[in-house]
């Protein structure tokens, strides 16, 4: 990192080797260098700034283990010298020992700052060791300081760029990151990596448009690139085009058949396409690539499921835990499936409100077969739950949690009973409303049909651009004359809806919700929690589904084993909500 070296005897032999070193190393020569610094080290071993010339025209020749020993070495000689210990760092980091770059880099950085001689490469080097190891806020910092020194050139400083927006991402500050994205597109319209990482960032943010565009910008750029053409097909997937899809997860499977990313996605098209064998297919493939990894178990599980699978999916579902691991109490072992009687057990409440209200109906179950039931749900839930049983104790998410004799989560108790589609407890109702209701509809005029309808979910659900029903869909449903329509959304409902009767100001709970239900005739909803609640409750419901729906509702049939009150209305093509309405309007007819 300097070139000043100092020698007692400056027209000595080792003067004229160290100069001949240095001439050629400036003149991008390191490999001829090496033997000269070498020579020179022979007549000064004890010389830590020639170990240090050494071990960097070492690793500039590639013969980087050496170069570490011998600024190692160098560092021993004189450890104060923080420019020794930064390019360690910087040569651990090339070799992949990221630890160790880490340790020397930290040291080294505070150090030079000191000195005012901390540099980009320096800083860069210090960014690269913790963004490898998922430090992202430092390596963001650091990433920053080096873009506000001298940078070596555009394509490094753009590189840097995009770890900044990769590292933003990991943040969850995908704002940021598609900002990060945007200003290296700004300087180069062609950067393969920010047009990928953008499209994906949009992707996520369910900018389903915008992430094509660059994504095929990308793909024209790089057309063999697998993992380019698999986020394509991810892209397209979600815009319902599942059969261009299919073709591009085929084309990245051509470049890399053991790309289990691929195969995963390839399953995830055809089961948006309910062609469920190929989707199993496909998901086994994936899983047997990449054995350990949880999300490849759990598009597995979904597919599982769906067919009806009940007992392979629901091992394959167990994965979930390991994608999000629960959140268990250290007082209580965890249940294995064997008998309950005079035993307590905590049951945990997890996912979405819909999830808990459906898998709740196991805390009677339990109970009946001699349990003693404590159940912890959402805020939301409290209320609504203690009427599943006397004698089950509701705890809130912050409320302490006592010690049982065992515990497990509510979605897996069904795998544990080795719960098969023949024998699923399905109650007609297993919830009830609270006592003293604090919700009451306006008076009902003589003839008139109320029926309560819920056209979109929570817009956080992964799934929930497919699942929710645009408003003005539901138009032909309103025509039908004595019909009092109600709406079932906890927001307020949009102006143009202001003909419905809408309690949600008073609808503070989903007890709330079930005493409007209960002054209901009928339910009408999308797959969210409200369709749950009412099949919970008993209520004539009937549930809109896409397409290709979530696995609890299988497929082609119009009841479910869950809630035999429900009536399941599907769409006969992907995103096609107008077969659906048709149907219910002339059976409400």
């Amino acid at each position: 990192m300097t070139n000043e070296i100092e020698i007692n005897d400056p027209g000595s032999d080792v003067a004229s080797v160290l100069q001949a070193a240095l001439d050629l190393h400036k003149n991008g020569s390191p490999a001829a260098a090496v033997q000269l610094y070498t020579k020179a080290i022979d007549a000064l071993p004890d010389n830590a700034q020639i170990h240090c010339l050494l071990g960097v025209a070492l690793k500039q020749s590639g013969q980087l283990r050496c170069a570490i020993a011998t600024l190692e070495k160098a560092v021993e000689l004189d450890p104060l010298r923080a420019d020794f210990l930064a390019e360690l760092g910087i040569a651990y980091g090339d070799a992949g020992d990221v630890d160790k770059a880490l340790k020397c880099l930290r040291e080294a950085v505070p150090r030079l700052t000191a000195l005012g001689k901390e540099d980009f490469i320096v800083l860069t080097a210090l960014g690269d060791a913790c963004f490898t190891l998922g430090f992202w806020t430092e390596a963001i910092e650091h990433y920053r300081s080096a873009l506000k020194k001298k940078v070596i050139d555009q394509v490094t400083q753009l590189n840097v760029q995009l770890n900044i927006g990769v590292a933003l991402h990991h943040l969850e500050r995908r704002a940021c990151a598609i900002k990060s994205y945007e200003t290296i597109l700004s300087i180069d319209p062609l950067h393969v990596g920010a047009l990928t990482n953008l499209g994906v960032a949009h992707q996520e943010h369910k900018n389903f448009e915008k992430s094509l565009v660059m994504l095929l910008k990308a793909a024209e750029l790089m057309p063999g690139d697998p993992l380019i053409l698999t986020d394509l097909g991810v892209t397209l997937t979600k815009l319902n085009r599942t059969d261009e899809a299919i073709k591009k997860f085929t084309l990245a499977l051509n470049e890399a058949p053991d790309c289990a990313k691929a195969w995963s996605n390839l399953g995830n098209a055809y089961q948006a396409q309910n062609k469920l064998a190929e989707a199993w297919e496909a998901h086994q493939r994936a899983v047997d690539l990449e054995p350990n990894n949880p999300e490849l178990h759990w598009n597995l599980a979904m597919t599982l499921l769906l067919a009806g699978e009940y007992e392979q999916g629901w091992a394959e579902y167990e994965w979930r835990r390991k994608k999000q691991p629960p959140p268990l109490s250290p007082k209580s072992p965890e249940w294995e499936g064997g008998p309950l009687i005079g035993q307590s057990i905590l049951l945990l409440g997890e996912q979405g409100a819909g999830d808990t209200i459906q898998f709740s109906r196991y805390a009677s179950v339990l109970e009946s077969e001699g349990a003693s039931i404590i159940l912890q749900v959402q805020t939301s839930l409290q209320k609504l739950f203690s009427t599943l049983s006397p004698n089950i104790t509701v705890l809130g998410p912050s409320d302490p949690l006592p010690k049982c004799d065992f515990q497990t989560q509510l979605m897996s108790i069904p795998y544990k009973r080795k719960e098969r589609f023949e024998n699923l407890p399905a109650p007609i109702s297993y919830l009830s409303v609270p006592s003293e209701p604090e919700v009451r509809l306006p008076n009902k005029k003589s003839g008139i049909r109320r029926i309560g309808i819920a056209w979109y979910g929570n817009p956080n659900h992964d799934n929930d651009l497919n699942r929710s029903c645009p408003f003005d869909e539901l138009a032909p449903l309103f025509e039908l004359e004595k019909i009092e329509w109600v709406s079932l959304q906890k927001e307020p409902m949009p102006q143009k809806a202001m003909g419905m009767i809408d309690p949600s100001s008073q609808c503070h709970s989903f007890a709330d919700m079930a005493a409007i239900i209960s002054q209901l005739e009928l339910v009408v909803s999308v797959d969210t929690a409200i369709a749950h609640l009412a099949g919970a409750l008993g209520s004539p419901v009937w549930i809109m589904l896409p397409y290709s729906p979530d696995w609890r509702w299988l497929t082609r049939r119009r009841d479910t084993p869950w809630y035999p009150s429900a009536r399941l209305y599907r769409q006969l093509s992907p995103g096609n909500w107008n077969s659906v309405i048709t149907s219910i309007k002339s059976d409400l007819s």
